[in-house]
C-alpha cells in the first residue's frame, strides 16, 4: 500500500491510498485531471472517494468525480450542503462501512462546516490509518485500537500566529477563527503522543498554512517527538510507503 499526495492545503486537498488491487481517494479538492496527472492511478481500481466536509478545497470537484461513475462518501450534513448531495452515499458518523476492500470508520470532527468527519481506515495491506484534517482537535482516542499510520492536520504554530497578529499581517479575529477551526502543531503533537507505539509506522502532517506554518521545522519537531515512526509533511508528489518507509 502507498499513499500519494496530490494536493494539501487551502488551494486544494486530495490523497490516494493505493494497494495492489484497490484504491481509495481521500478528498475531492482537485480536478480528476490533476489527480491523474499527479499519479499513475487507474480509475478502475478506485473503490470510492471519502470527503470530510463541503468546503471547496476538500469537495470542490465532487460532481466531476461522480460524473466519472465513482462512489463518493460523505455525511448527511455535507451532502445537504453540496449541490450534488443527492448522488453521494450518506454515511452516519460512528458507523463503520466497507468501500471495496477498505473498512472505514467515520467520526465527528470539529470545524465550521455542516457535519465534518474524520476517518479511521483499515485494509489488510495498510493496517489501520487515522485521517483527520480541518478540525481544531480530535474528539476521540483510538489508542485502544492501535494505529499503524496517522495523517493529521498541523495547520499552524501558535507562535507564528501570535507574531502575525503582533505585526499586523493577520487580524486577531482571523487568528481566532483559525484556532477554532484548524489544528495547531501542538495539538497534533499531543494527539500523536497518545497514539505512539512500536506499531506506529508513519505520520504525515497535512494542510499546513502557507503563512502560519514552517514545514521543515514542523517535520523536525514531530520526528524528534516520535520514537518509531517516519514523519513527513504532505506536499504534491510525496509518496509514503505504508510499510513505514517514506519515499521522496
Amino acid at each position: 500500500m502507498k499513499m500519494t499526495v496530490i494536493a494539501s492545503g487551502s488551494a486544494g486537498n486530495c490523497y490516494i491510498l493505493e494497494g495492489r488491487n484497490s484504491a481509495l481517494i481521500l478528498e475531492c479538492g482537485v480536478s480528476p485531471e490533476k489527480l491523474m496527472a499527479g499519479s499513475t492511478l487507474k480509475m478502475s481500481k478506485v473503490a470510492g472517494c471519502l470527503v470530510t466536509h463541503e468546503h471547496g478545497d476538500h469537495a470542490g470537484f465532487v460532481g466531476r468525480y461522480l460524473d466519472l461513475g465513482l462512489q463518493v462518501y460523505a455525511s448527511a450534513g455535507t451532502c445537504k450542503a453540496l449541490r450534488d448531495g443527492r448522488r453521494i452515499r450518506k454515511i452516519p458518523p460512528m458507523v463503520p462501512f466497507m468501500a471495496g476492500e477498505f473498512k472505514v470508520f467515520p467520526f465527528r470532527a470539529l470545524h465550521d462546516a455542516a457535519e465534518p468527519l474524520g476517518f479511521v481506515i483499515s485494509h489488510p495491506e495498510l493496517g489501520r490509518l487515522l485521517f483527520i484534517t480541518d478540525s481544531s482537535r480530535v474528539p476521540f482516542s483510538f489508542a485502544d485500537m492501535g494505529l499503524d499510520h496517522i495523517m493529521i492536520e498541523a495547520n499552524y504554530s501558535d507562535r507564528i500566529l501570535d507574531e502575525a497578529v503582533g505585526d499586523g499581517t493577520l487580524t486577531a479575529e482571523r487568528a481566532q477563527r483559525v484556532r477554532h477551526t484548524h489544528m495547531s502543531l501542538d495539538t497534533a503533537l499531543n494527539y500523536i503522543a497518545i497514539h505512539e507505539s512500536a506499531r506506529l509506522r508513519t505520520v504525515t502532517l497535512l494542510h499546513l498554512s502557507s503563512n502560519n506554518a514552517d514545514a521543515h521545522a514542523f517535520q523536525e519537531i514531530v520526528q524528534k517527538a516520535v520514537m518509531f515512526a517516519d514523519v513527513a509533511v504532505a506536499r504534491p508528489g510525496l509518496v509514503v510507503n505504508m510499510q513505514g518507509r517514506i519515499e521522496l
